[in-house]
């Protein structure tokens, strides 16, 4: 096996398809599928089930593109061991969650300042994706809920946030009592946030009524100044992203109101001076933060 064809290989599992993968490579389909004949034949088994809709992985398939993704990382990583310099330059990819996400435009802004020769990729997703993200090397690292318990992962704590019940402006809070029979709603239903509302309920003798999933913040945000329901957000998401209009939160009790967030990469990563200068402009930027909810809480509201 040469590089190269495992570099047709993989872009073949990732299309599901001879025909995509030629396109996808500016290669001659016939090239793509004597390649492929070529490494099975090579290998003594079938790699792909054809079928009408294109192909699909073998387990021996599967297995192989497991240890393609590992060795062209892990020539990526020499290559840039190679030519890494003590001056940051290049490309990193960073991810981050919906809500951690309020805080990296001033991070950015920061290393960018300092750092212009490097060009930063963002991706925003969801803990579990990210965190897929990041074993799977597709990212550098991310910003996550955390604690996140993985042998391949090493993390960061960078701050505690704080968090709030979201509920709508004109509502008379008595505390649970006013939630008990609400729904809650959520970008993601089995998230930290939910765990911790529900301890909280549990300690006190009440029960989670109904819960709701919604694509998109602003669709959340809007149910909640109609009275449909409550939410769960970081006080620092409601305080930075302006959105006070109509709702209003309510700190939960400390015992059950903190959550960590973690920066995580995988412990095998290569780190090169821009992943570094970044990890330590994140922490950086994020050291003055802690004092953030304090402010907040003498500002909005009361549990």
């Amino acid at each position: 096996m040469d590089i190269g064809v495992l570099k047709v290989f993989r872009t073949v599992a990732e299309e599901g398809s001879i025909s995509k993968a030629a396109h996808k490579l500016n290669y001659v389909q016939s090239n793509v599928t004597a390649r492929m004949q070529q490494l099975e034949q090579e290998l003594k088994t079938p790699l792909f089930y054809r079928h009408s809709r294109g192909i699909t992985l073998t387990s021996a398939g599967q297995t192989l593109l497991e240890y393609t993704e590992k060795i062209l990382n892990l020539l990526e990583e020499a290559e840039k061991a190679v030519v890494d310099t003590p001056i940051p330059k290049g490309s990193i990819t960073v991810g981050s969650d919906t809500t951690s996400a309020v805080r990296l435009p001033v991070i950015l802004s920061a290393y960018r300042g300092k750092f212009p020769e490097v060009e930063v990729h963002l991706e925003i997703g969801r803990n579990a994706q990210l965190i897929n993200a990041v074993l799977q090397y597709s990212i550098n690292g991310a910003l996550v809920d955390g604690p996140v318990e993985h042998p391949e992962i090493v993390q960061e704590l960078v701050i505690n946030e704080r968090l709030g019940l979201i509920i709508p402006e004109g509502m008379d809070f008595q505390g649970l009592t006013s939630i008990q029979d609400m729904t809650l709603m959520l970008l993601n239903e089995d998230c930290i946030y939910r765990h911790k509302l529900e301890e909280w309920l549990r300690d006190e003798g009440f029960r989670l009524a109904k819960v709701m999933q919604f694509g998109t913040m602003e669709g959340l945000l809007g149910c909640v100044k109609a009275g449909i329901g409550f939410s769960i957000l970081p006080v620092s998401y409601f305080d930075k992203m302006n959105v006070k209009d109509g709702i209003r939160y309510y700190f939960f009790p400390e015992r059950y109101g903190e959550v960590p967030v973690v920066f995580i990469r995988r412990h095998d990563l290569y780190m090169t001076s821009a992943f570094r200068k970044f990890i330590e402009e994140l922490k950086a930027q994020l050291l003055g933060a802690i004092s953030c909810g304090e402010e907040a809480h003498e500002a909005y509201g009361h549990s």
